[in-house]
Order: C-alpha cells, then sequence, then structure tokens
C-alpha cells in the first residue's frame, strides 16, 4: 500500500475530487458504519490524512461524517452526492474556468454528460473583469501561418492575428494603410512605402524593415509574387519594392493574407504554424486540438480589442452544424434572444476536371459528366438538411452566371472507373461524394473516392485523381480575388496545367489590364467543362442580444476586435475556486 507523506490544506479541487470517486465506486450512495483506518485504507493514505480529506470532503458538500472516538470505534459515513451528480458539477467548474482538456479526460467517454454542458458555457462569460466569448468550432485549427495553405476559417483568423503592409476595407471594398501608413507608386516597376514606427509583435520586439523584406522576399517562389526583383530600404522605416515587370495592382496583392509580416527570428521554428507571433490585435496564448484561445494584445498599434478573450472550442459532435453556421451564445430567457444573419458565400461547391487524365481528353465525356453530375440531382440525393442549406450554382460567384456551351454529342466511349479526391474533415464532402457515386454507378463507372488532408489536396500532387472536389470562399468580390485564388492555389496549377489561355490571359490582365479578365478566362475553362461550379451555401452567424459589433464578414466570421459585451448581459462574475 502507497501512502501519502502529507497533505496540503490548499489540495486542488480535483485531487480532492479523485479521492472521493474512490470512496463513492467503493461505499455507493448509502449511509454506512466505517471506522477511519477502514476509510484510510480505501484512499490510499494514514488515517490523519484520511479524517483531513473527509473534513474537506464534508466542506465541499460531499459526504457526511459523524466520527466516533476512540480506537476501533465505527464512525457514520452518508456520501450525500452520487458521482454522477458531482462529475457534472465538477465538469461545469472546469469548463466555466476555460480548462476544457481538463474537463474531457474527466469526462473520459461520457459525452452525454459533457456534450449538454459545453453548449451550456458557449457564449459571453466574464472572469476577474475580462470579457470573454466562447465560440463552438467542429475541428482542430493546427495551421495558422498564412504561408501555409489555409481554409477559410484559418484564413479569418489570420486576419486577427497578422497584418500586412495594406489591408482590404471590410466596409468599403477599399485598399487602405496596415503597417504600411503611406505608399507611392515612383515608377511602373517601382513602389515605396512608409512604415508605421514603434509597431510591436506579440512577443515583445518592436518591428523592422528587415522583418518585412525577409517575409516578402520568401513569397517570391510563388506565382503571385514571381515579379519581386529585389527590396531596398533607403531610409529608416521606409521600403522600396522594385518589380521586374509593372503591377498596378500591387497594393492589392500585399492586402492578400499570405503577405502577412513575420518576425524574422521565429518564422521558421518548429510549432511556429500551430502558435505563431504576429502584429494583430489577437494574439495566440493556447492553441491543442481542443481549444484555441486568442487574448487581446495591448501593445497593438491600431485600435485595442474590446473583447479580452476569444476562446473556440473544438467539438467535432456538433460538425454537421458547424461548418456554416456559427452560434455565439444560445437561447435563454434571462440573456435575451439570439439574432441571425445569413448570407451566400463568395464562392461556391466545384467539381474540378483534371487535364492530366487521359480519360477526360475527350470534351464530349467532360460535358456529359457536368450535366450527369449536376447541382439538382446531387441535391435529391443528399440529406435534407444539406439541401435547405445549398442553391444551384452557374458560376464561381452567386451573380456570376455563365452562359452554357453548345450541347456536344454522347460521348463515344465512358471509363469503367475514375478517381475522385477531397479533403477531410469535411463531413458535406463526403455526402456529396456518395451522390456522385451513385449517380455514376447507374452509368456502369465505378467512382474511387479518396480522402486527403487539405495540403495534399491543394497541392494537386496525386497524379491520377481524375475529378477534384472542393470549396472555395473569397473574402471579397474585386477581381484581384479570383485572379489571387487562380493564380496561387496549386491544384489549379497541376490540374489545368495545359490551360495556357487562362494563365497567359490571367498574367496579361494583371499587367496591363487588358482583357479578357479573371471572369471571362475562367468561364471559358468553366464552358469547356475543366471547371464545374456545383453550389452556392448559405452562411450563418447567430448572436445573442446583448453581444455587440458582431456582423458576419463574407468568410462567415465576425471581425473580433469590435465585438464587446453589456456587462449586464454578460451574466455574473464567475467566482475563482481557491483550491485550484
Amino acid at each position: 500500500m502507497t501512502y501519502c507523506n502529507g497533505i496540503s490544506s490548499f489540495m486542488p479541487t480535483g485531487r480532492l475530487y479523485q479521492q472521493f470517486q474512490r470512496l463513492a465506486q467503493q461505499l455507493g450512495c448509502d449511509e454506512r458504519e466505517i471506522s477511519l483506518a477502514e476509510v484510510a485504507d480505501l484512499l490510499c493514505c494514514t488515517p490523519r490524512n484520511a479524517r483531513l480529506l473527509l473534513r474537506r470532503m464534508q466542506e465541499q458538500g460531499w459526504l457526511s461524517w459523524s466520527a466516533e472516538a476512540g480506537r476501533g470505534r465505527r464512525s457514520r459515513l452518508t456520501l450525500l452526492d452520487s458521482q454522477e451528480s458531482l462529475t457534472r458539477r465538477r465538469l461545469r467548474d472546469l469548463l466555466s474556468q476555460g480548462q476544457l482538456a481538463q474537463a474531457v479526460r474527466l469526462a473520459e467517454d461520457r459525452l452525454d454528460l459533457l456534450t449538454p454542458l459545453l453548449i451550456e458555457q458557449l457564449g459571453q462569460a466574464t472572469r476577474e473583469g475580462r470579457q470573454i466569448l466562447r465560440v463552438p468550432y467542429y475541428r482542430p485549427l493546427p495551421q495558422l501561418l498564412p504561408t501555409g495553405p489555409m481554409r477559410r476559417s484559418e484564413v479569418h483568423l489570420s486576419r486577427q492575428i497578422f497584418n500586412g503592409l495594406t489591408r482590404r476595407n471590410e466596409e468599403n471594398g477599399e485598399i487602405e494603410g496596415d503597417l504600411a501608413h503611406h505608399w507611392e507608386c515612383l515608377g511602373p516597376c517601382h513602389w515605396r512605402f512608409y512604415l508605421r514606427p514603434a509597431v510591436r509583435f506579440h512577443h515583445g520586439r518592436e518591428l523592422a524593415v528587415e522583418d518585412a523584406m525577409e517575409s516578402l522576399l520568401a513569397l517570391r517562389d510563388r506565382p503571385l509574387f514571381t515579379h519581386l526583383a529585389r527590396l531596398e530600404s533607403p531610409w529608416p522605416r521606409t521600403l522600396d519594392l522594385h518589380l521586374d515587370s509593372p503591377d498596378p495592382l500591387l497594393p492589392h496583392l500585399l492586402a492578400e493574407p499570405v503577405a502577412v509580416i513575420l518576425p524574422r527570428e521565429l518564422k521558421g521554428e518548429a510549432g511556429f504554424a500551430l502558435q505563431p507571433v504576429g502584429t494583430g490585435p489577437y494574439k495566440v496564448a493556447a492553441n491543442d486540438p481542443l481549444h484555441l484561445c486568442l487574448e487581446a494584445f495591448d501593445d497593438y498599434f491600431g485600435l485595442r480589442a474590446l473583447l479580452d478573450e476569444i476562446d473556440i472550442w473544438m467539438l467535432p459532435e456538433l460538425a454537421e452544424r458547424l461548418e456554416s453556421h456559427l452560434q455565439l451564445g444560445r437561447d435563454s430567457p434571462e440573456l435575451g434572444t439570439m439574432h441571425g444573419e445569413s448570407e451566400l458565400e463568395s464562392g461556391c461547391y466545384f467539381l474540378l476536371q483534371d487535364d492530366r487524365s487521359g480519360s477526360l481528353q475527350d470534351p464530349a465525356l467532360r460535358q456529359w459528366l457536368a450535366q450527369l453530375l449536376n447541382p439538382i440531382a446531387l441535391m435529391a440525393r443528399v440529406a435534407p438538411e444539406l439541401q435547405r442549406g445549398w442553391t444551384s450554382a452557374l458560376g464561381l460567384l452567386p451573380h456570376w452566371r455563365e452562359a452554357q456551351p453548345s450541347p456536344l454529342p454522347a460521348p463515344s466511349r465512358r471509363p469503367t472507373r475514375l478517381v475522385l479526391a477531397y479533403f477531410n474533415q469535411h463531413l458535406e464532402f463526403n455526402e456529396c461524394a456518395n451522390a456522385m457515386s451513385s449517380l455514376l454507378a447507374e452509368q456502369g463507372i465505378e467512382l474511387e473516392v479518396r480522402t486527403l488532408d487539405y495540403g495534399r489536396w491543394v497541392s494537386g500532387a496525386d497524379e491520377d485523381v481524375d475529378l477534384w472536389l472542393g470549396t472555395l470562399n473569397l473574402e471579397h468580390e474585386h477581381a484581384f480575388a479570383p485572379y489571387a485564388w487562380l493564380q496561387g492555389t496549386p491544384l489549379l496549377r497541376r490540374v489545368w496545367a495545359g490551360q495556357q489561355d487562362l494563365w497567359q490571359g490571367l498574367t496579361q490582365w494583371r499587367t496591363r489590364g487588358e482583357e479578357p479578365g479573371p471572369r471571362a478566362l475562367l468561364a471559358e475553362v468553366q464552358r469547356q467543362g475543366w471547371f464545374v461550379p456545383l453550389f452556392h451555401h448559405w452562411l450563418e452567424l447567430e448572436s445573442r442580444v446583448g453581444v455587440h459589433g458582431v456582423r458576419m464578414t463574407a468568410l462567415g466570421w465576425f471581425d473580433f476586435r469590435s465585438a464587446w459585451l453589456r456587462p449586464e448581459l454578460a451574466g455574473p462574475p464567475e467566482e475563482e475556486n481557491p483550491r485550484q
């Protein structure tokens, strides 16, 4: 038997709870006579420490202990709380303190206990005078570095953590200064940017012009940035960009998520994508598979964020709701009702036909597949709740209604097998792929479905794939947004490597403003059957009355900087447990 050698008078509640669990498992909730020595044996400690433990459990209201004096005398012990009831209260305490990982470990496989408590704790809270907003999400977010492959939510979060030289105003869509307060074009291939003074990174160091130079030069191997020839700093806080070719849209380029400025001494360190350091209004305090915590950065060069903390809790059991539906809080008569807004995404679900596929060289087959796998046919074979969130797409954006191609004769030969790839952690893709498999099977074609992680999917490295299922959300509808998606997505470069008219046309539009622009060029790829738009998705955001400054962005989130809570609706301050 192992004995504890002394118990602090400030024993953590978690350890005390474990000792109570041991008693509850052995004794149940009945009243019984038991000696102090027997309790000590059950708790694996000395009788003296067993007496201290019983006293503290009694102070918590978990049991009643009537001690009888004298050696060998049996005392009366009554457990006043069931193990399940106590577990529920303990879980609620942990969640109210934001200790999600500890709560999950305590609950083990009891999702029936944990899930309702998780939902109960979502929304606004206060702790030690700090305003906290707890937001549910359906998957981990290990890749917060914009220089890596990023999905919709990661792009939004990167906007809260990092800054570029320029940014796009969400209200009017115009490009404005960010880390650069002013810039000027000194020639077709020469731009000058003036950096703000006294900007600090989250780890405390002041931003230097060398950080901007190294961050931008590291992007030159990407198609969007190959024209960056050299960067110079003629004066302090002044950055000159020299280009190989004219780029009148350079301020738009530098507002792209990938063009953020990173601390040069940290950007290559292991784990930097998980917990990166930027200059933005929020810094990453914690990031694990269960919990992403963002704290307001007090030294932010702009207006300090109004919310002190954003806690994003990963709740995969709610995945079917949280992919496109963001809910801040829950309906509650005391705290106010929920108000919502929704809009069609600036993008779509799409199917790419890969021009590396031998089977898909026949235009008639591509058109036949696009007609067979049309949005109406797919929606008829998916769950009703998905149908309600989709509307048929005729182009990349909701207002793009491209002309349909002239019908071709039926293909003379059809393949017996095709390969479809999509990225994981996206339940709607699974439903859509099943619908495609069913439609193709009726035509005698076997569909092999391949699920990839997002990084591998967006690389397009799997050369034996025929069809690629994906989704896109643009941050805005300026012509530069689809251009940046086309040029900045490695998958498109791989699957449409033979579409020279597309890539040459995009280069001419960028450098000289020549038409056709991105929309017309993509419409031609769509007419040839290489790009098949499927659905536009309804994005939804619900927030309780009392959560102010919340306006849904094009990415289905809200700008954390402008949100704030009315104290009378944020609930009473959470009490700190002195034993924790």
